[in-house]
């Protein structure tokens, strides 16, 4: 895995490839908090099949911040992604994003459809915030602000009890490896490396250019994968019925035992879904 750094716009983003110019591109955006090493074991099943590029997305890993709070608005983002894209490959491609960058996947998507061949959302671009009753802007960014807040630990053992939270799976070595990505260690305690700036910049961004307004203009095939832990969830449900209503080609797969990190969980058999679909895809148009 190639590491690399693009400047675009006066900034610099980071990110990582696998390169293969004979295979399908696939770009990978994570979710907030986090950055590309997110999608370490997703691509281990997914290198013979794709060529890939993962991204830290501003303010995250090792990307800069962007200058003003509206830079974080996802209109602006997507662009400077695709500024990234174009000087990484020159054919369409496959978008991949998890979470926040799953809403980001699709706002690249409207904006730039006649270069995306198909988007693969995880647990992303369907529920938050609209279909999340009651989750006023304020309340979003009291929220987040004590979450952030709260996410100083003083051991790595204090992350890992707190971060088993957010998988199905018994923790390993992989996770560690992730999940330390997202830390830097200050005066000895251990704190989130995501600029928070940045995180309540990009909460602000949910409300003013929310993810449903993209649905109409999403022309490409869609795959979106869904945690199913509470099996009893009406705000995810609401927001299912919504996408597959509006999207014109979406498959929509729930995988039992899933936690929003659903490719965290059980990252071969999202890999295997998404070898499945590419093929239909193929399939479908030859």
């Amino acid at each position: 895995m190639k590491e690399f750094n693009q400047v675009v716009d006066n900034g610099t983003f980071h990110g990582y490839e696998i390169e293969n110019s004979n295979l399908p591109a696939l770009i990978c955006l994570h979710g907030m908090t986090s950055d590309s090493k997110s999608f370490l074991e997703l691509i281990d099943h997914l290198k013979s099949d794709f060529h890939l590029i993962l991204l830290d997305l501003p303010g995250h890993g090792e990307t800069e911040l962007l200058k003003e709070e509206k830079d974080y608005q996802f209109s602006s983002v997507v662009k400077r992604v695709h500024s990234v894209i174009q000087k990484r490959i020159k054919k369409p491609f496959y978008l991949l994003g998890h979470s926040w960058g799953a809403d980001l996947a699709l706002h690249f998507g409207a904006e730039f459809p006649d270069e995306i061949i198909g988007i693969v959302l995880i647990d992303g671009g369907y529920v938050f915030p609209e279909q999340v009753d009651g989750m006023t802007e304020e309340k979003a960014l009291e929220s987040w602000e004590e979450y952030i807040g709260s996410s100083q630990y003083n051991s790595w053992n204090e992350v890992v009890k707190d971060y088993q939270q957010f998988t199905t799976r018994e923790w390993d070595d992989r996770l560690d490896t992730i999940v330390y990505s997202n830390f830097k260690k200050e005066e000895s305690k251990y704190i989130l490396r995501a600029d928070r700036k940045s995180l309540l910049a990009t909460i602000r961004a949910f409300y003013i250019e929310p993810c449903s307004k993209t649905y109409q203009h999403i022309k490409c095939p869609v795959l979106l994968f869904y945690s199913t832990i509470p099996d009893n969830d009406p705000t995810r449900d609401k927001g299912i019925n919504r996408i597959k209503k509006e999207l014109d080609d979406i498959k929509v797969i729930g995988i039992k035992n899933t936690k929003h990190n659903v490719h965290w969980d059980y990252p071969e058999k999202v890999a295997d879904e998404i070898k499945v679909w590419k093929k239909e895809l193929y399939e479908s148009t030859y």
